[in-house]
């Protein structure tokens, strides 16, 4: 057995060395454990951190971002990687010094907020030589996201060892062990076993996100411009997914559910989209030819930030398994999440109870984003009677107080 610090040298308290004739207590072990940690932590003073590249994944590494903050020690310099959704949705929370945005196929450009430089894979290869840090923590697990740590020279290189990459890696984090399968657990705890990785304990699972003033403000234009009135509660109801027609719930359930939820429940009831999916929640409004259910569509400017304050604003959130899901649970909102090809137990979620709607069909979960059997039933038979029933529940159950957002003044 070779020392950790070197030939001859070791630091396992009295007795603990190798030869002594006894093993070793598990108080001992605990102390051992402690003090390993602290020097491994120490040894790290430049960290960047390549976030996960949805919306939604990103949502679920605040656990492990805001481990690897409140661990390691208070000189430790972190630094965001990611592309411009992630960070988007990540603005307002406290645990990043710095942040790099890029896209892979990008012309180096300025961001059309904050004025930050977009950069492609050279241009960010170059950023990270450049910062000389000591450690790269990748909360991805392509192939091509370790290979630019390692061409920008970054020494220590920690990462899920899969998809080929393992020999890009200086730190190999096994993805099955006798507890955990990175395969098939949540996402939260996979992500928080990489903060572990480097020594920081992971208690807290619950996700969480924060807002800026501005993006309240657009919010108040928003509702204002579309003909929502601020004074009743809001209902927001999210029927796009950025990846999977399996992930997509139909317009005309969407529409039907949300004529009844506003009359019945007397709610204000905003149909959430991105700057993809206008025409969708347009046609909506349409189908619902009601006064009290407007399209965010409407609005000209629909960056991430709005989408948070909104929903930080509403009484009730109603989504698919996309990012608005995730905001929503971050922010400890009641939200009924709409489930089709996808496993929901890959995604749970540890804050304010959350209600998880699915068909429950012999095929389900298959886990593909395209239907083989060619009918999307998963999503196509979730009708409107199915969702309003689960969210009147979910939304009479919402009287108890959440934990409070995260909100920078």
């Amino acid at each position: 057995m070779r020392s950790f610090f070197g030939p001859g040298l070791w630091w396992l308290g009295p007795g603990n060395g190798p030869g002594n004739g006894q093993g070793i207590t598990a108080s001992r072990q605990a102390s051992l454990t402690r003090r390993l940690r602290i020097l491994y932590k120490a040894r790290i003073m430049k960290l960047a951190v390549m976030l996960p590249n949805w919306v939604g994944d990103a949502c679920m590494a605040t656990p492990a971002l805001r481990a690897l903050r409140t661990e390691l020690p208070e000189p430790v310099e972190i630094c965001w990687v990611a592309r411009p959704g992630p960070l988007a949705v990540l603005e307002g929370l406290p645990w990043a010094d710095k942040t790099l945005c890029y896209k892979p196929r990008a012309k180096p450009s300025r961001g059309s907020s904050g004025g930050a430089e977009v950069l492609n894979r050279r241009g960010l290869v170059r950023a990270l030589r450049k910062e000389r840090f000591d450690a790269i923590l990748y909360l991805t697990n392509s192939f091509s996201t370790a290979l630019i740590g390692a061409m920008a020279g970054i020494p220590r290189r920690i990462g899920y060892a899969r998809d080929y990459r393992s020999w890009l890696l200086s730190d190999r984090v096994r993805v099955r062990t006798a507890t955990a399968d990175a395969l098939k657990d949540p996402c939260i705890d996979n992500y928080l076993r990489l903060a572990q990785a480097i020594g920081c304990r992971a208690d807290d699972r619950r996700t969480q996100l924060g807002f800026l003033p501005r993006d309240e403000a657009l919010a108040t234009r928003c509702l204002e411009s579309i003909g929502l009135s601020s004074d009743r509660p809001l209902l927001l109801i999210n029927t796009g997914a950025a990846t999977a027609l399996t992930k997509r719930w139909p317009i005309e359930h969407a529409a039907a559910a949300a004529v009844i939820l506003a009359d019945e429940l007397d709610l204000s009831v905003i149909i959430h989209c991105g700057p993809a999916e206008r025409q969708n929640a347009n046609a909506i409004e349409d189908l619902c030819n009601h006064p009290r259910v407007k399209s965010m569509g409407r609005f000209d400017d629909l960056p991430l930030g709005l989408s948070k304050a909104l929903i930080a604003r509403s009484g009730l959130v109603v989504s698919t398994d996309s990012g608005p899901r995730h905001i929503a649970v971050a922010m400890n909102k009641p939200v009924v999440s709409l489930f089709g090809s996808i496993d929901p137990g890959l995604t749970r979620s540890y804050n304010a109870p959350e209600t998880i709607l699915t068909m429950g069909l012999a095929c389900q979960p298959c886990g593909s984003y395209d239907c083989h059997l060619g009918h999307a039933n998963c999503m196509n038979q979730l009708d409107a009677s199915r969702v309003v029933h689960a969210a009147k529940h979910a939304y009479r159950g919402s009287m108890a107080a959440y934990p409070p957002l995260v909100h920078l003044r």
